[in-house]
C-alpha cells in the first residue's frame, strides 16, 4: 500500500472523540469559592482517627452547631456522619450567616499534611452551593 493510500484509510476509520466524556468545570460543580480555613479541633474529634482514610477533593458537610458552648457562630464540619472538627472560630462569620440564612455551603479538603502542628494538618476550600 503506497503511503498516500495508508492516510486515505486512517481517515476512513471512524472516531470515538464525540463520544468521549466531556471535562467536568471542577469550579462549576463546587459552587462559589468563599474561602480556604484550616481544620479546627483535629486533636480533639475524630479527623485522627478517620485519618488513612481522608483524600484531598472529598466533599464535608458543613452544618450550624447552636449549641456550642465556646462558640455562638460554631460551624462542624462532618465526613460521612463523623464529627471532624470546626472552621476556626476567628474565621467562620461568612459561613455562619450563610447557613443561618438558609444556605447551602459545602468543603472540599484542599491539602492533607503530616504536621506536628494540629491546625496544619487540614486545610479545607469552602464553597457557597445554594444561595438561601
Amino acid at each position: 500500500m503506497s503511503p498516500k493510500h495508508a492516510s486515505t484509510q486512517a481517515l476512513r476509520i471512524p472516531t470515538l472523540a464525540g463520544y468521549a466524556r466531556r471535562p467536568r468545570n471542577r469550579g462549576a460543580a463546587n459552587g462559589t469559592y468563599l474561602q480556604r480555613l484550616p481544620l479546627a479541633g483535629f486533636e480533639h474529634h475524630d479527623a485522627r482517627r478517620l485519618w488513612p482514610y481522608l483524600r484531598t477533593g472529598q466533599a464535608l458537610l458543613l452544618s450550624r452547631e447552636f449549641s456550642n458552648p465556646v462558640d455562638p457562630r460554631a460551624v462542624r464540619i462532618t465526613w460521612l456522619g463523623e464529627h471532624l472538627g470546626y472552621l476556626p472560630q476567628m474565621d467562620n462569620l461568612l459561613a455562619s450567616d450563610l447557613l443561618d440564612h438558609g444556605a447551602e455551603i459545602i468543603a472540599r479538603i484542599h491539602d492533607l499534611r503530616e504536621s506536628e502542628d494540629p491546625w496544619q494538618r487540614i486545610s479545607l476550600n469552602v464553597y457557597l452551593t445554594r444561595k438561601g
